[in-house]
Order: C-alpha cells, then structure tokens, then sequence
C-alpha cells in the first residue's frame, strides 16, 4: 500500500510549477490509478515521491510523509526502492545502462546481487511474458522507439516489483506502439500489480484505471472512479483541459478524398 500523509513538496525556496500541496492520498494493492492534469501540476512531482527519486535525486522541501508498505520512503536507499518500485519514464534513453538489449534486461538483476541462474530464468520469463524474445541480442541503438519502451519496460519487469510507476511512457510512442504499451500495463494488472501512472493521453488507459487522481496547481481537486471517468464527455474533459477518451471520432479527419474521376 502507498500512503500520501499530509505531503507537500516544492523543489526551490519559492512555489514553483511541479509543487505538491497537502497531499493525502492512499493506493491499496494492485490498484490502477491514473494520474491526469495539466503540464506543471504536478503530477510527475507525486510519481518521485513513490519510487524515492525525491529526496534521493531531487533536492527540495519535503513536508509530511510517503510510506509503501509503512517504509518511510524517505529514509530508504534508492538500491532498496528498486525491488519494490519499479519506474518507466518518458524518455526510455535515460534509462538505459547497456548498449545491447539482453544485458539491459539483465542488469538490475545484477546490481541487486542475484544468482547467474536466476538472472537468466528471470529474462527468459520476462522476453516470454512481455513478448521480447524478438528483442533478445540486438542492439539498443537499431530500436524503434516503442521497441525501446518495451525493453524499459522489461528491464523494470525482470526485477519483480510489486508497483510500477510510469511517468508519460506514451509521449514519444506512435498509436501501434502505444497499443502494445496498454496490453503490458492490461498484463501487469491482470498479475495483481500496483500501477500509478501519470500521462496526457487518457485514450487507452481510461479503461484499465480503477481511479482516476485530476490534479492541478499541485493539489488533488477531484478523484473518480474508473467507470465515472470513462462516462465523462468531451465537454466536461475540456473544461478540465483534459484529452479526449476516444479517438473514433477523429477516424473521419485521416479518411483521403476521392480521387477525382
């Protein structure tokens, strides 16, 4: 379980976009929660405070408390975090720490000291569960970029942690790889994992969430559930500069004209 207890955060001396204000939030176990809002909401602030990037990596003023499974994560190690926390982010390039693919998979599995025989039971698992054995042995830099995500995403998977935080892993993806993107997270919810994602595009997540989290100016304004998302229209999503949740209406737009006779 991840509790929010009284949490507020800012990264200067002074309020800046990306602060957190009175946060009080609790993800149970194998909950999906989807967070949305606007750039600088600070959305992306509350996925750090998750996996221990803040105050770890990030220096600021850090108010109240973010406990995963009651651990203060503030008082954990990061190499700790890692096999609890699992963490994909907008760009996969930053972080990858091998130029082939195998060896990506491989190495948090390493750093966290694991036998040899079970690194390699654990990538073979992941290439089959993840669909990577296609990915297996090639080089980092002939990918595609959702062929990247993918590897991120199995490098995170082969560690087995019981939450994944994802922070915008659709930005640089086209709409095949982004499809492959919703059935892994479908996968890892199917497996009972806790996922807390923050993203702009709500078209293919609006239906794995079981709650949605709409922030803005730092705080939670509102909370709903996975089924009254979805019911929103696109009237009420734009007042709350929010994304369309379909793209079926748009397939008119791509639709070539008629050569004429």
């Amino acid at each position: 379980m991840i509790e929010f207890k009284q949490v507020s955060f800012s990264y200067g001396s002074e309020k800046t976009d990306n602060s957190l204000y009175n946060i009080n939030l609790t993800v149970k176990d194998g909950e999906f929660i989807l967070l949305c809002g606007g750039s600088g909401c600070g959305k992306t602030t509350l996925t750090r405070l998750v996996n221990g990037l803040i105050p770890n990596y990030y220096e600021g003023k850090l108010e109240g408390k973010v406990l995963v499974d009651g651990v203060d994560v503030s008082r954990m190690p990061l190499y700790e975090m890692a096999g609890m926390v699992g963490s994909v982010f907008q760009n996969p390039r930053s972080q990858f720490f091998n130029v082939d693919t195998t060896g990506e998979l491989a190495f948090g599995c390493e750093n966290m000291g694991l036998p040899v025989k079970e690194i390699h039971a654990r990538i073979k698992r992941t290439a089959k569960d993840l669909y990577l054995k296609h990915l297996l042995d090639r080089s980092i830099f002939a990918l595609s970029g959702g062929e990247k995500q993918k590897i991120a995403c199995g490098s995170v998977a082969a560690l087995e942690p019981r939450i994944y935080v994802l922070d915008e892993p659709s930005s640089n993806l086209d709409v095949c790889a982004v499809e492959e993107l919703r059935n892994l997270l479908a996968h890892w919810k199917s497996q009972g994992k806790t996922v807390v994602i923050a993203e702009h595009r709500l078209y293919y997540l609006h239906e794995l969430a079981d709650r949605v989290i709409y922030m803005k100016d730092g705080q939670i304004e509102r909370e709903y559930s996975g089924k009254e998302f979805s019911a929103m229209g696109r009237m009420e999503l734009e007042s709350l500069g929010l994304r369309i949740l379909s793209m079926e209406h748009l397939k008119d737009s791509f639709v070539p004209e008629k050569k004429k006779q």
